[in-house]
């Protein structure tokens, strides 16, 4: 019985240890997908600048063509 008790007390310790460092993990796991979305979020703004100032530089050169 001794064995089997400290058998189930050492599964117990390692699954408490085991969830711990998940925790962690989700935690950091989290905190990058805040990053990327945040990356995400300033990509969409510059590719919107970017496509108005295509739009004013193709008046400019069109009103250039009409000269």
């Amino acid at each position: 019985m001794k064995v089997i008790f400290k058998l189930s007390i050492v599964v117990l310790l390692l699954g408490m240890v085991s969830c711990r460092d998940t925790k962690k993990e989700d935690a950091e796991s989290q905190a990058v997908v805040e990053k990327i979305e945040t990356m995400e979020t300033e990509v969409e703004e510059i590719s919107d600048n970017l496509e108005a100032e295509e739009k004013e530089l193709e008046e400019a050169l069109k009103e250039l063509d009409s000269i």
